[in-house]
């Protein structure tokens, strides 16, 4: 049978009783709510609810909270739009368990999380669902993942924030029914899996990569032609704006930017620090590069991008080769 008790009563005998899980009663305090009923295995709750947990406060138009045979609670349960706010992170959600005992979040429905990074850099993350623990441990997403961080867009199917020293340090964005997709002002890049510096900003994509580059960083996208690339894994270092991709042997990296066409082990574009102006394009073991009227073969090939000039770095007695195209003259 159930109970319909005033809020004021029911706080001072259940908290005196039922403290949870050992901690101090006061860690889990009902500030608002417009009903309450409750009965032996459940606490029912009900308009503009305001709970303050630890040092989160957690509000829901309804909710309840499941117990144990003792009558100890064990699982909140926040719906219609729920959210919690935390020292460093804040979620919402259609729906939000906390796992009391476990001390970990379950959010369903409509996900929205917001975390900071050390410079307080929001990182919005929309998902399905998503979980996560109190103590500041890894954090996890599934389903129709969006991330934005900055000027980073990552869609994915699963996602994964670690943490270290209670701070966000990196996160793993995982492509399964079909590539995760990164988007920046100057990349538009595909992989199976993108890894996350969050201290750093550095990036690096894996397995089945695919990118379009801008290379003029201070260019619109409209104002310049891109670098296409393919490879086994790709790296974006964010101090000095290089971009490296990678493939095992025997498999190559494919690129390909204006009328210059390469394959290699390895390629690097090198910009100017400052004006983020593309300098060189560097092929690196078993290169071949191709140009509408030659193409040279060497362990190493470097494109100068400004004077559209190719030559060769040797490093061993392995001699380049170079094959001139003679153009066809049509006679009328």
């Amino acid at each position: 049978m159930k109970k319909f008790v005033s809020l004021s009563f029911f706080l001072l005998i259940y908290f005196l009783f039922y403290p949870l899980n050992g901690c101090a009663a006061e860690e889990f305090e009902i500030k608002h709510a417009d009903n309450l009923e409750a009965d032996k295995q459940q606490i029912s709750i009900k308009g503009n609810i305001v709970i303050k947990y630890k040092d989160a406060v957690i509000e829901a138009p309804e909710g309840k909270v499941e117990t144990d045979e003792d009558g100890k609670p064990t699982t909140a349960i926040f719906t219609g739009r729920a959210k919690i706010k935390l020292k460093d992170r804040k979620i919402e959600a259609d729906k939000i368990k906390v796992f009391l005992n476990e001390q970990s979040i379950k959010a369903e429905g409509n996900v929205i999380s917001e975390l900071k990074d050390k410079k307080s850099t929001p990182i919005t993350i929309a998902s399905d669902s998503q979980d996560l623990y109190w103590n500041g441990e890894d954090a996890n997403a599934t389903g129709n993942i969006r991330t934005t961080y900055g000027d980073t867009v990552i869609s994915s199917d699963t996602a994964k924030i670690v943490y270290k020293n209670k701070k966000p340090y990196q996160a793993f964005f995982t492509g399964e029914k079909r590539k995760a997709n990164l988007e920046q002002p100057n990349n538009l890049i595909s992989a199976k899996q993108f890894i996350f510096d969050i201290n750093t900003q550095d990036i690096k994509a894996e397995n089945e990569v695919k990118g379009i580059i801008w290379p003029h960083k201070e260019k619109t996208k409209e104002e310049q032609l891109p670098i296409n690339i393919t490879s086994d894994e790709l790296f974006i270092n964010q101090t000095d704006s290089t971009i490296t991709a990678k493939s095992a042997p025997p498999r190559l990296i494919n690129l390909s930017y204006e009328g210059t066409i390469g394959r290699s082990n390895e390629g690097v574009l090198l910009r100017e620090k400052g004006s983020g102006k593309p300098k060189k394009l560097i092929f690196k073991g078993n290169a071949d590069v191709k140009q509408e009227d030659k193409q040279l073969t060497s362990e190493e090939i470097v494109f100068n991008i400004e004077e559209k000039k190719l030559f060769s770095n040797t490093k061993d007695n392995t001699r380049p080769k170079t094959t001139f195209f003679k153009k066809t003259v049509n006679k009328q």
